[in-house]
């Protein structure tokens, strides 16, 4: 029997929403159901009615600071895993700010296999926290 992991990606650019649907259809045994939000309003009313594993946050999202967005989602549901994506990370202070609240980033552009690699991995980290997936 497989395990569905419920993932959310919020980001403004539906280019990358549907690059990180894509990137984990059909990913070997694992099966993976995407939703996705544009804004940090829309994701958080999605995590308010929804339970997800997994949480993609735009780095610099419009509307709503990145921080206040993470905390948010983190009070909500503290249970989710939150990946940071970002073409602009490095040299950043969010880094240093968000660490508390993120399990990852990814930055932009990304490969398939670095989606589902650093999926595979928080994952496994999760599982070993005794979170369940």
């Amino acid at each position: 029997m497989s395990v569905t992991v419920r993932i959310l990606a919020i980001d403004e650019q539906e280019i990358i929403l549907s690059s990180i649907a894509k990137a984990l259809a059909n990913t070997g045994d694992a099966r993976y159901t995407v939703a996705t939000a544009q804004t940090a309003v829309d994701g958080l009313r999605l995590i308010r009615s929804n339970t997800y594993d997994l949480v993609f946050v735009e780095a610099y999202l419009p509307g709503m600071n990145t921080l206040e967005a993470l905390r948010r989602i983190r009070s909500i549901s503290p249970a989710s895993s939150l990946v940071v994506l970002s073409g602009y990370i490095s040299g950043t202070s969010l880094l240093g700010e968000a660490s508390e609240y993120i399990d990852g980033i990814l930055s932009k552009p990304f490969t398939t296999e670095e989606i589902t690699s650093l999926v595979s991995r928080i994952l496994v980290e999760r599982s070993g926290k005794g979170r369940n997936v």
